[in-house]
């Protein structure tokens, strides 16, 4: 089936290119969410008398986009969810949860804008796509965690905590913010040397008393 596009689709074409899809893509996606026009005479001679303004359209969307691209490149979206050790949540994470988190930082977007094809049912630390025009995109992190501590070293590690085991060591590196420098465990070593020595010097003190009192009482 021929269409014409009237907006730029990837690995199809730009806007006005009349291209061959499948009857099926065009009828449940790119016909209803205008995108495409049938490649009709009347829809052809439609569009070159609509090609204008469509143009114009579309520059003025992809302007737009554009701008809200500013405050949501490298955006990074934490909720915390209930999950078994193994990571899988007691629930799901849909882009409507999505959309919801950006709102509460004054962004606003579409869950359709959202590239996101399935249910997030495990925690994750992800990537997402926002689509906000044909031609603009970027993209976002997914920070799903059992808690805020546990959203911070998935951050820090780049991926998520999928069992308390696997990723103990991990906990573990990352709690420590400083090592103990030498010199310290080296004061502490010789405290420790001279507590010993004392204690030797008392005990040998006390044997030096006692004898010289028995020497006396003989």
């Amino acid at each position: 089936m021929n269409i014409i596009l009237l907006e730029k689709i990837k690995k199809l074409g730009d806007i006005g290119d009349e291209v061959k899809v499948k009857s099926g893509y065009a009828r449940n996606f790119l016909v209803p969410n205008k995108k495409a026009l049938y490649a009709t005479s009347e829809n052809k001679k439609y569009f070159e008398e609509k090609k204008t303004d469509i143009k114009s359209q579309n520059d003025k969307l992809k302007k737009e986009a554009k701008e809200k691209l500013k405050t949501l490149s490298n955006q990074e979206i934490t909720l915390i969810r209930a999950a078994s050790d193994s990571g899988q949540l007691f629930g799901s994470v849909s882009t409507k949860d999505i959309v919801n988190s950006l709102a509460e930082k004054n962004i606003s977007i579409l869950k359709n804008e959202i590239d996101l094809n399935k249910s997030v049912k495990n925690l994750t630390y992800e990537k997402v796509t926002i689509n906000l025009h044909p031609e603009v995109s970027c993209e976002i992190i997914l920070n799903v965690a059992r808690s805020s501590e546990e959203a911070s070293i998935q951050k820090k590690l780049g991926k998520a905590i999928t069992s308390n085991s696997e990723n103990e060591d991990d906990k573990t590196e990352l709690s420590i913010e400083s090592p103990v420098p030498d010199e310290i465990k080296t004061d502490e070593k010789t405290e420790k040397l001279n507590q010993e020595v004392s204690l030797l010097n008392e005990d040998d003190t006390s044997k030096e008393t006692q004898a010289s009192t028995k020497n006396q009482k003989n």
